[in-house]
């Protein structure tokens, strides 16, 4: 039975003799056992400071009351993080105020920051989600640092690997996007909930009887990810779930295939990559003999430092582009978004941001239809001139 408030939902079922205990272990071992295993692998080490994530809604309340709960056995030093987007009015208080309270209530220390995420949208030129997820990290990373917490905790779990999935598919993206997000980002940003369903984490929820608050927007079809969310439930509805279960399967191998090429890539490639101010530098010979994967990784490593906030770094097309050239063998210049520069002149490969032309000059494009403009003589060099993956 699911019982609604004014934007609070309590789930409860309604059981009959052992039942409550059989179900309630059941689901315990849900959540409880991937924060166990969070803990046993470093992922959130034991007797660490961890900043917990939380909106509100039924996930990251998972999270929360099950990270306080597993304090004992970790000996986590826990704290709790909320980010009102200033959207939503009214409700994005009462959001404020329902985390609050709970933190309150398991003793754990609490922080949130106030941001304007549609001003931020409009000066970032972003997607309403991009614009959002890029205010959000940013207060996280403040009050991780306020707290003094090593690891940031969201509360991502299965069904959202599966949504990033088909949106990736949608835009025909790379391994990167196909294989959804990390389990552990490099600024300390960690996912220990991505074994995790949905439906576990109503149980958990509602063997406790813990409530969570729902944000109306998720309702709003105009955001492509509700979009995907509908479809993915009303595939389960009509019991789709082999379906379901093949497409996980597929996010886990291109999950870990991305982890293999990401750990041969530190290994093999990035000693050969030098950061320094103003521009990355890389040896253009060694580049140019290693294995496309690890090619396409080291072009968007290399052009990260210049990225827009909450904008990759170059399209895909335009990575295409420069690994073609690189495997060519010749010198260089390529301009990724208009902005960043790739230069190869012998053995060395420079990415940097364009200097500014001088006033009145205009920039020069890039990617026209199957083609890049070259900024030196010779010919664009055709996509299909290096193999996908």
């Amino acid at each position: 039975m699911t019982t609604r408030g004014e934007g609070l939902w309590v789930t409860r079922e309604k059981t009959k003799g052992n039942s409550v205990r059989t179900a309630y272990h059941h689901v315990m071992d849900a959540v409880l056992a991937a924060l166990e295993e969070a803990a046993a692998t470093g992922l959130m080490p034991p007797g660490g400071s961890h900043l917990l994530a939380v909106s509100g809604g039924a996930d990251s309340m998972a999270l929360l009351h099950g990270a306080a709960q597993s304090v004992r056995e970790t000996g986590w030093r826990l704290s709790v993080g909320h980010v009102h987007h200033g959207w939503r009015g009214r409700e994005a208080d009462r959001d404020l105020a329902f985390v609050r309270e709970h933190a309150r209530r398991l003793g754990l220390p609490f922080c949130f920051r106030r941001r304007d995420a549609r001003q931020e949208t409009r000066a970032l030129g972003l997607s309403p989600e991009a614009g959002a997820r890029h205010a959000r990290y940013a207060a996280l990373r403040e009050m991780a640092g306020e707290a003094g917490a090593e690891r940031i905790a969201t509360a991502h779990q299965r069904d959202d690997r599966l949504e990033t999935y088909l949106l990736a598919r949608e835009r025909r993206a790379g391994l990167a996007g196909l294989a959804g997000v990390k389990r552990e980002r490099a600024d300390g940003v960690v996912r220990p909930m991505l074994g995790v369903s949905r439906s576990k984490i109503l149980d958990f929820l509602g063997a406790r009887a813990i409530g969570y608050r729902r944000d109306a927007s998720n309702g709003d079809l105009r955001l492509s990810r509700n979009r995907v969310r509908r479809e993915i439930a009303r595939l389960l509805e009509e019991g789709a779930e082999d379906s379901f279960a093949e497409m996980m399967r597929e996010v886990e191998r291109l999950s870990r295939e991305r982890d293999a090429i990401g750990r041969r890539f530190a290994r093999e490639i990035e000693p050969r990559i030098f950061r320094g101010p103003g521009a990355v530098l890389a040896d253009a010979f060694s580049l140019e003999d290693c294995e496309l994967p690890l090619l396409r990784r080291a072009v968007e490593e290399a052009a990260r430092p210049f990225a827009l906030p909450g904008r990759p770094p170059l399209t895909g097309r335009e990575r295409e582009q420069i690994v073609a050239r690189l495997v060519a063998g010749l010198d260089f210049r390529f301009e990724a978004g208009r902005r960043i520069r790739f230069e190869r002149r012998g053995p060395i490969l420079s990415v940097h941001v364009r200097p500014p032309g001088r006033a009145g000059e205009p920039s020069p494009g890039n990617n026209p239809p199957k083609r890049s403009v070259m900024l030196v003589p010779g010919p664009a060099v055709p996509l299909t001139a290096v193999p996908k993956e």
